[in-house]
C-alpha cells in the first residue's frame, strides 16, 4: 500500500521512505486485526465502534467468502450469505457509512465475461447494492489479456459502463490506458467564455474472470 501511495518502488529510492511512511501515516485509514474466520456479529459491532469513536464513514471488507465459514446460522450456504449481506446493508443505512463488500463470483468458462449473474449465492446481494462493479479480465490465446472495470448497476442515476484499466508494476497501481483518456479541446460558449469539454473522436470513448465488488452505500440516492 505504501508503494501505491508513493506512486513508485521505495526500496529504489530510499531517502524518500521517511517522508512517504510519514504522509501514509497521516491518511485516516484504519485496520481491523482480524485474521481467520470471524462472526458476523463480531465485525458488525467492531465497525459500529470504528464508526462512533472514529468517525469512520467508508468500510471495505474483504471478502464475503472469507467470513462465511464460521456463521452457525443454517447450514445452507445461501441463507447465511443473505444474512450477511441484510446485515452490512442495515449497519450503512443506520449508521450513515458505505460499505464495499468484495464477493468473489462464480467460476465461468474462460471465453464468457462475468455478469451480475455470476455474482455467487442468490440475487439479494445485488439487489440490495446501491453499486455493483465487476473487475473483468479477458484472457487471450495470441497476448496478454485484457483488464478493465465494469459498471453494471448504478443507483445514483443509472449510469454504466467500462472502464480498460492496465497494470503499472512500477506503482502496483491499475489505471485508464493513457490511449483511452478523451482529448480535450477548446470551444467557446454562448459567453464568449472559452472552455474545454472531452471530444467525440474515437479517442476519447472509453465504453467498450475476476472478482465483484458489491457496495451497499447509506445514503439514498448515492453514487
Amino acid at each position: 500500500m505504501l508503494t501505491q501511495f508513493a506512486v513508485g518502488r521505495l526500496e529504489e529510492q530510499l531517502d524518500k521512505y521517511d517522508e512517504w511512511a510519514d504522509r501514509f501515516e497521516d491518511l485516516p485509514l484504519y485496520f481491523m486485526t482480524f485474521h481467520g474466520q470471524q462472526s458476523i456479529r463480531t465485525v458488525i459491532d467492531t465497525m459500529q465502534h470504528a464508526v462512533y469513536v472514529y468517525d469512520i464513514c467508508h468500510v471495505v471488507i474483504d471478502n464475503l467468502q472469507f467470513m462465511m465459514g464460521h456463521e452457525q446460522l443454517s447450514t445452507d450456504r445461501i441463507a447465511a450469505q443473505d444474512y450477511i449481506v441484510g446485515a452490512f446493508r442495515k449497519f450503512a443505512t443506520d449508521s450513515s457509512c458505505h460499505v464495499t463488500l468484495v464477493i468473489h463470483p462464480r467460476k465461468e468458462d474462460d471465453d464468457k465475461e462475468l455478469q451480475t449473474a455470476s455474482i455467487f449465492g442468490s440475487a439479494k446481494a445485488s439487489q440490495e447494492a446501491d453499486n455493483v462493479l465487476i473487475l473483468q479480465d479477458r484472457k487471450l490465446v495470441t497476448g496478454p489479456g485484457k483488464r478493465y472495470l465494469q459498471v453494471s448497476k448504478n443507483r445514483f442515476d443509472g449510469d454504466v459502463g467500462v472502464f480498460p484499466l492496465e497494470f503499472n508494476k512500477t506503482s502496483l497501481t491499475f489505471s485508464i490506458p493513457p490511449k483511452s483518456k478523451a482529448r480535450l479541446k477548446k470551444i467557446k460558449d454562448d459567453n464568449g467564455l472559452v472552455v474545454k469539454k472531452p471530444s467525440s473522436g474515437k479517442k476519447g470513448a472509453v465504453p467498450q474472470n475476476s472478482d465483484t465488488c458489491f457496495q451497499p452505500d447509506s445514503s439514498k440516492p448515492s453514487g
